[in-house]
């Protein structure tokens, strides 16, 4: 699944619907809860050509299809419908997609202007500004401060309510290609983590992403989150991406985010529109 996200990425960034990195965090966060999914792949010459995702809750596919074999969106759809035991059934496709879009709206799908939706953001890694925090905290990588137990409990304040957990994010840290020099934190004056952004790299692209960023709601409004982010931009440069790429909604209901990540230099590359059928 992984390396279809490459080869997507590299044949059609606009289109494609995942990246390795979002792939390998959606996959190790929530550990246990493998019985809950419904997946399938379709395999050409031993390489995966398209895949499926029914994750919970509702009814909502993940899901990729390599852009030469798009004739295969149709099989992918058919999978979905035949195989998600919830209503409404919901599909979110890049806005560039034509022949998904049109795949989708033939079997009665509509696009939902009211749901929230993600743009995917992207800034050159050419000048990255150094990230400065205030006094009494402190910028680190989890190379250095091993503490799964603070890494975990700063994601779960930041997205409460959560099902991360000490044992799921080992099993995110054992994950392709998770690297603990690119897993950003900002240290709090009393040890805990304040803010984090986890930085991923796709060394085929040269392309790094930002998933998840949070920072703990006590620490919020303090500048940390540009902060982390800035580092973990400086760390991707490091590795040789020459780009990165973050998620935010984009609809006006929660634009905090959008705004944080367009104040430092990203700026909208594709969106994803959410199209339901009851």
């Amino acid at each position: 699944m992984q390396r279809l996200a490459e080869r997507t990425w590299r044949l059609d960034p606009a289109t494609a619907q995942e990246t390795v990195g979002d792939l390998a965090w959606m996959t190790r966060q929530h550990a246990g809860y493998e019985d809950e999914w419904m997946r399938q792949v379709w395999l050409e010459d031993g390489e995966i050509v398209a895949w499926g995702w029914i994750k919970p809750p509702g009814a909502r596919l993940f899901w990729e299809v390599d852009p030469r074999r798009s004739e295969l969106l149709d099989e992918v759809f058919d999978w979905f419908e035949a195989t998600a035991e919830e209503r409404p059934l919901v599909v979110a496709v890049r806005a560039p997609n034509t022949a998904a879009v049109a795949a989708l709206e033939s079997r009665g799908f509509v696009h939902d202007p009211e749901a929230p939706w993600i743009r995917l953001n992207a800034r050159g890694l050419e000048q990255v500004p150094e990230p400065a925090v205030p006094n009494g905290y402190r910028l680190a990588t989890m190379s250095k401060a091993r503490d799964v137990a603070a890494r975990v409990a700063v994601h779960r304040a930041a997205f409460d309510p959560s099902r991360v957990t000490e044992e799921s994010y080992a099993r995110v840290m054992a994950e392709w290609p998770y690297r603990p020099d690119l897993d950003c934190v900002v240290v709090a004056p009393d040890g805990s983590f304040a803010s984090y952004a986890l930085g991923w790299i796709d060394e085929a692209n040269r392309t790094g992403l930002l998933e998840p960023v949070g920072t703990h709601p006590y620490h919020r409004r303090r500048g940390l989150a540009r902060a982390v982010c800035l580092l973990a931009l400086r760390q991707l440069r490091a590795t040789g991406a020459t780009k990165a790429l973050v998620g935010s909604r984009g609809d006006a209901a929660y634009p905090v985010p959008s705004l944080l990540y367009e104040a430092m230099g990203f700026r909208e590359l594709t969106r994803s529109l959410i199209y339901a059928r009851d």
